[in-house]
């Protein structure tokens, strides 16, 4: 179960320094990333049906280290998760990458773009680990011919509350823009969250 919003929790010794024991990456490699992450996102648009989303799913995890054996874990139950939620309906192609700036999955779902974000809404605030991952939607914009224009589907579009700070609880973006947090402050809390939930081990 996930902790409650607010409260740090003690952790044995080490135990973030376990979950983040993984590459650093600087910068320069997460734009690059980011990049090569909105060419594939153009790309798998540009292939979709009418009737079609696209989902995104990533980690939310601050600092340079993106990915380790326990990280890994945590994107697999969330993979698995999305998949889960999605076996009533076709999913029509699957792209996963990983890499040291993070793993990434993708996947073209014959859903309306906002009734897949409803569902992955569900995971984010339903699932132990849901709060550390990011499940992005997007649909093809149709109004420029001739290019699949990324047009991303957020909960404000849906009237749903916006994602809230891992340790305070205010608005997330608004806490990230501002640099509330410190990036151990972070790393502790989401060491606290995978813990807690039972995904300690890789």
């Amino acid at each position: 179960m996930a902790c409650e919003s607010g409260h740090l929790v003690s952790l044995p010794d080490g135990y973030a320094a376990v979950v983040f024991q993984g590459p650093e990456v600087a910068l320069p490699d997460m734009l690059a990333a980011r990049e090569r992450r909105v060419d594939s996102l153009r790309a798998m648009l540009a292939a979709a049906r009418q009737n079609e989303a696209l989902l995104c799913l990533t980690l939310s995890i601050p600092g340079p280290v993106k990915t380790s054996p326990v990280l890994e874990r945590v994107f697999d139950e969330l993979v698995c998760a999305a998949e889960s939620e999605l076996a009533d309906v076709a999913v029509r192609e699957r792209c996963r990458t990983n890499d040291a700036t993070g793993p990434e999955y993708y996947a073209l779902v014959e859903l309306p773009a906002h009734e897949l974000k409803l569902r992955m809404v569900g995971i984010e605030e339903g699932h132990p680990l849901g709060r550390l991952g990011d499940l992005d939607v997007l649909a093809r914009a149709d109004d420029m011919p001739g290019q699949a224009a990324v047009n991303s589907i957020s909960r404000r579009d849906l009237g749903l509350p916006l994602r809230r700070c891992l340790i305070c609880g205010g608005e997330a973006k608004a806490c990230a823009r501002s640099r509330a947090h410190t990036v151990e402050e972070m790393q502790a809390r989401i060491a606290t969250i995978i813990e807690q939930g039972g995904y300690s081990q890789p």
